[in-house]
């Protein structure tokens, strides 16, 4: 839909004669439908290949991490020992 314009009315001088009134054309021209909006979509950029790193790659990568999880698994063993043994005592 157009905005809507608001006109400011001038002040008449008490002297002056009252304006004729504006007339309108007898045809009005139709109002401009607006269409509908489409939203493209998104491009989206094509997928490039990724090269992922073999097993050894990651061995080589990531060799600290199985020395973590053994000692991580000795000391839970440890803790699971020592529990049953005071469960078997105190119990």
């Amino acid at each position: 839909m157009g905005k809507k314009h608001h006109r400011k009315q001038q002040r008449r001088a008490a002297s002056q004669a009252p304006a004729q009134p504006v007339r309108q054309p007898a045809v009005q021209a139709p109002e401009a439908v607006e269409e509908p909006r489409i939203q493209k979509a998104p491009t989206v950029p094509p997928r490039t290949r990724t090269i992922s790193p073999s097993w050894k790659e990651f061995r080589e990568r990531y060799r600290y991490v199985n020395a973590e999880l053994k000692r991580i698994g000795v000391l839970a063993a440890s803790f699971l020992v020592v529990l049953l043994i005071l469960t078997a005592i105190l119990g």
